[in-house]
């Protein structure tokens, strides 16, 4: 049966899009339409880390999972959506010991996660509210993780991690700065062990709220089949529903 609602976790693309930087921009135009051609198409442009998107390995391991080596189940099943507003600042660094705190907060969130195969959780989304931002300058501002979390959340058997900004690392702008050396430590360890990534989600807030142990959280976040590729856009959604 399917849920009662759905939540939309993507952002609508549009030329307003933010945009990593140094990536493609998005663009979209006709090339047929209905007084001419009796029909209308549309071409459209865009990378493949535009928008709510996912990363497969292969965007930063030259051997590492492909888009299509992945399975749809990789993609879909309960998320444990990790509320840490209070602690988003800009340009601010998040780690394990403030996520921990947050997780305790929540009876049995800790104890929750684990292999899909032992009947636990192996999805994992942060909640920093920074969507708010999206569109404007300020987005690329956004707070980031430190290496722990991503190390903790792998040991845990976590597969799969999402944040409401532009990356769980932190975004250099192309202003001259030299990027640090560990710019993409959440990318290395979380891609490096097959946990994949989903960026730039947003509304996860109204996936929170509701008694832990009487509803579920559960999300689709099916990219786009694209061959060969290193990610991908995705039309991500969620619901809630009553516990096992």
């Amino acid at each position: 049966m399917p849920p009662e609602s759905l939540i939309d976790l993507s952002h609508p693309l549009t030329p307003h899009s933010t945009i990593y930087p140094g990536d493609p921009p998005f663009a979209m135009h006709s090339v047929c339409n209905i007084p001419f051609d009796g029909y209308t198409v549309h071409a459209v442009s865009l990378g493949t880390h535009t928008g709510t998107h996912v990363d497969a390995p292969f965007h930063f391991f030259a051997h590492g999972q492909k888009l299509h080596e992945l399975s749809l189940e990789r993609f879909v099943g309960r998320a444990l959506v990790v509320d840490v507003r209070h602690l988003a600042r800009a340009r601010g660094c998040i780690q394990w010991r403030d996520v921990r705190e947050s997780l305790d907060r929540t009876r049995g969130a800790i104890a929750s996660l684990g292999p899909r195969s032992e009947g636990k959780i192996d999805m994992v989304l942060f909640l920093t509210g920074w969507d708010g931002w999206w569109s404007e300058q300020k987005y690329f501002d956004h707070p980031y993780f430190g290496r722990d979390v991503a190390e903790e959340l792998v040991k845990m058997g976590v597969r799969l991690v999402g944040v409401d900004t532009l990356s769980p690392d932190e975004t250099v702008l192309e202003d001259g700065r030299k990027e640090k050396e560990d710019a993409f430590v959440m990318h290395e360890v979380l891609l490096g062990h097959g946990c994949l990534i989903c960026e730039n989600l947003t509304n996860l807030g109204e996936l929170v709220g509701g008694d832990f142990e009487g509803e579920e959280v559960w999300v689709s976040l099916v990219p786009l089949s694209l061959h060969g590729a290193d990610g991908a856009p995705v039309r991500a959604y969620g619901w809630t529903k009553k516990g096992r």
